[in-house]
């Protein structure tokens, strides 16, 4: 699968109807997609771009200028990755060096200061920190649990940041169990639900909390991600852990 193969469309509030956005093609049904495609309404407006691969391969990237990302950070003049994602036999084959180019060169061209992006290592979810340093990206920040700020920056402006005061936030979610979502994922509905019937099955109370704008992202949530945090007793457990079991929950949460 060569790079020079591939079909890449922009997928913006004209075509998204028919094209729809990669995830959850197979459900538009769900309450999932519908939350995502009422959300992109008001995202598109204010500069959100959905690159999707439509042959050669399987992926697409989601960025939107910095001072409008649903991630705990601060970014004025970058753009901002909120994910880049190719699955399947698609991957190893430069689908996502091909799709974050395009996101690259649309940023320099409206005179950004660089991109930037919420990683980890290894994290179900979340961007890969490894691939973006091989694109040339460097760390710039770091916060708990084990998330890395990225930036590829085209000058010398400030580098973006964390907002940090992680413990104050998690305080305001009190003891126990929440988790923490945006419709930013289309896979929180489910997570959600998942982690209800497994708390439920545990005798777990669980708190969930809808973050519905930027700023909210940005003063509430627990984590740097934001868009999907499990936490419990003042501490992350995890991010989109649509594998979580009862028994994992209750290790993570005794750990």
């Amino acid at each position: 699968m060569a790079e020079h193969s591939l079909e890449i469309i922009d997928v913006n509030g004209d075509n998204v109807v028919e094209t729809g956005f990669f995830c959850c093609m197979s459900k538009r049904e769900s309450e999932g997609y519908r939350q995502k495609f009422e959300w992109l309404k008001g995202r598109f407006a204010e500069g959100l771009k959905i690159k999707m691969i439509a042959r050669g391969g399987r992926g697409f990237i989601e960025y939107i200028p910095g001072e409008y990302a649903w991630r705990a950070i601060h970014a004025p003049g970058y753009m901002v990755v909120h994910c880049l994602w190719v699955v399947g036999k698609a991957k190893g084959h430069g689908c996502g060096t091909a799709l974050l180019d395009l996101c690259t060169a649309e940023a320099k061209q409206r005179g950004k200061c660089g991109v930037a992006v919420v990683t980890a290592h290894h994290r179900i979810g979340l961007p890969e920190t490894g691939f973006f340093l091989r694109q040339g990206f460097k760390v710039v920040d770091a916060a708990p649990p084990g998330l890395e700020l990225v930036a590829l920056k085209f000058g010398q402006a400030p580098d973006p940041k964390f907002l940090g005061h992680w413990n104050q936030k998690l305080e305001r979610l009190g003891r126990g169990l929440s988790v923490v979502t945006t419709a930013q994922c289309p896979y929180t509905c489910s997570l959600v639900e998942h982690l209800a019937e497994l708390a439920k099955s545990r005798r777990i109370p669980l708190k969930a909390v809808r973050l519905e704008t930027a700023e909210q992202v940005r003063n509430q949530a627990p984590s740097a991600y934001g868009t999907a945090d499990i936490a419990a007793d003042g501490r992350v457990l995890a991010h989109l852990d649509y594998c979580m079991t009862g028994d994992r929950l209750a290790r993570l949460m005794n750990s």
